[in-house]
C-alpha cells in the first residue's frame, strides 16, 4: 500500500471510530478499510488542508461537510456540533426558560413569531406572524430553527433581546427577561354563540387537557377547534387527541419509513360522537396539527375552515454521535387516513376564507355560523 494511501487509511479508521452512531459500538474494521468512498472523502480532506488558504482542522472540515449534507436533504434535517448539541440539551432543562413564544420557519425562510396569549413576548409587542430577525446580536437568517430556539431560551432571570419586523414591516426591538411560563396547550373560550377550543401545540398533556374540558360540556355541543398557528409538537399526542373524537379502529395516520408504512388507529370509544366539530386552520398550521385535521376530516367527523395548511408532512429523530454531536434526521413521511401525502402541499380546507388579516376571527366565525345553520356539516 502506498505511504499516502496508508496515511489516509489510518485517518479514516481513526475518525470513523469516533464518529460512529449513538450506540457507541465499534464498527467492523474490515468494512471501513475496504470502503473506497470513505478513503476518497478523507483524501479530499487532506487535499483541502494542503491547498487552501484557510487553516482548518480535520474535525472542522468534517463538521462542515456533515452539516451541509444534512441541510441539503430538507429544511428539517440538521447537524449540531458537540458544543451546539450540549447547548440545545441545556436549553431543554427545567433551569432554562423562554419568553412565551413559538417560532417557525415558513416556506420563504422567514422565522415567524407565534407568541402565547398574555406571555412576555406578546406583552412586549410581538404579534402573531411577526418576523424575527435577530436574537441579541446574532442574525437568525442562516441558522437552523433549532439553533434559534436555544438562543432564545436561557437561564431563569437572564435577559434576551429580540429584533423583529411587524405586520407593517417596521423593525422593532424588545428586551425580555427569561422566566418560567405557565403554559397550557389547550384553552376554551366563547365568542358570541361559538364555543372555541384552542390548541396551541401538542404536548404530552394535550389529550388529558382536552378530555378535562370535554367532561364539563353538554353532549351535542357545537365546538370549534382552533388550530391556527399550531405548528405541531408531539405527533403521537396529536394521534391520541384525534382519537378522542373517532370511532374505535378509525385510521388516524400512516408513517412511511425505510421499513415500510406503519398505520396508527383510534383505540378509544369516542367522546360525544354527536357533537358538531368545525376545525380552523391557516398557513402556519403544520405537522402534528395537520395530522389531527386530516384524521377528523377524512373520517367525516369534522369540516375545516381557513387557508391551506403549511405542509410539513415529515417526522424527525435525533441521532447522537460518539463525539457528543447529533444528527436531526428526517426519518418518516406522514400519510392521511385516505392515503394522501401532504408534505409541501398542505391540506386544503373544506371552506376556504379570503381574509388578508393575519389572525382575524370575523370571517371564520361567519362561515362557521353559516355551516351550522345550513346543516352542511351533517
Amino acid at each position: 500500500m502506498p505511504l499516502r494511501l496508508l496515511y489516509l487509511w489510518i485517518i479514516a479508521l481513526n475518525i470513523a471510530f469516533r464518529l460512529s452512531g449513538t450506540a457507541i459500538c465499534q464498527p467492523n474494521q474490515t468494512a471501513w478499510t475496504s470502503n473506497e468512498d470513505m478513503l476518497l472523502f478523507y483524501e479530499a480532506v487532506v487535499k483541502i488542508q494542503e491547498n487552501t488558504v484557510e487553516t482548518e482542522t480535520t474535525r472542522q472540515i468534517i463538521y462542515k461537510a456533515i452539516r451541509s449534507s444534512m441541510r441539503e436533504r430538507d429544511r428539517y434535517s440538521d447537524y449540531l456540533s458537540p458544543d451546539e448539541y450540549a447547548e440545545y440539551r441545556r436549553s431543554q432543562s427545567e433551569q432554562y426558560c423562554g419568553v412565551g413564544m413559538d417560532i417557525f420557519r415558513d416556506s420563504s425562510g422567514r422565522v415567524v413569531c407565534i407568541p402565547y396569549p398574555d406571555g412576555p413576548a406578546r406583552k412586549a409587542g410581538v404579534e402573531y406572524g411577526n418576523t424575527l430577525t435577530f436574537v441579541d446580536d446574532q442574525s437568525v437568517e442562516e441558522k437552523s430553527i433549532i439553533t434559534v430556539g436555544y438562543l432564545i431560551r436561557g437561564k431563569i432571570g437572564t435577559s434576551v433581546s429580540l429584533v423583529f419586523d411587524d405586520s407593517q414591516n417596521a423593525t422593532k426591538q424588545c428586551s425580555l427577561l427569561r422566566r418560567p411560563i405557565k403554559f397550557r396547550s389547550v384553552s376554551l373560550h366563547r365568542s358570541g354563540h361559538l364555543l372555541i377550543l384552542k390548541i396551541f401545540r401538542f404536548t404530552r398533556e394535550t389529550t388529558q387537557e382536552i378530555r378535562s374540558i370535554l367532561d364539563i360540556l353538554i353532549p351535542g355541543t357545537t365546538m370549534i377547534v382552533d388550530l391556527r398557528g399550531n405548528t405541531g409538537g408531539d405527533l403521537f399526542e396529536a394521534v391520541d387527541a384525534a382519537s378522542l373524537f373517532l370511532d374505535r379502529g378509525s385510521k388516524v395516520v400512516g408513517i412511511k419509513s425505510n421499513k415500510g408504512i406503519k398505520e396508527y388507529k383510534s383505540a378509544n370509544v369516542p367522546l360525544y360522537p354527536d357533537s358538531t366539530l368545525v376545525l380552523w386552520q391557516d398557513g402556519l398550521t403544520a405537522s402534528a396539527a395537520e395530522v389531527f385535521i386530516a384524521a377528523l376530516v377524512e373520517n367525516n367527523r369534522a369540516v375545516s375552515i381557513g387557508k391551506t395548511s403549511f405542509g410539513k408532512g415529515v417526522t424527525q429523530s435525533i441521532v447522537e454521535l460518539s463525539d457528543g454531536s447529533a444528527l436531526f434526521v428526517t426519518n418518516g413521511v406522514l400519510r392521511t387516513p385516505n392515503g394522501n401525502y401532504f408534505h409541501t402541499e398542505g391540506l386544503e380546507p373544506n371552506y376556504p376564507i379570503t381574509t388578508s388579516s393575519v389572525f382575524s376571527e370575523d370571517e371564520y366565525e361567519t362561515i362557521t355560523l353559516d355551516i351550522i345553520e345550513s346543516g352542511e356539516h351533517e
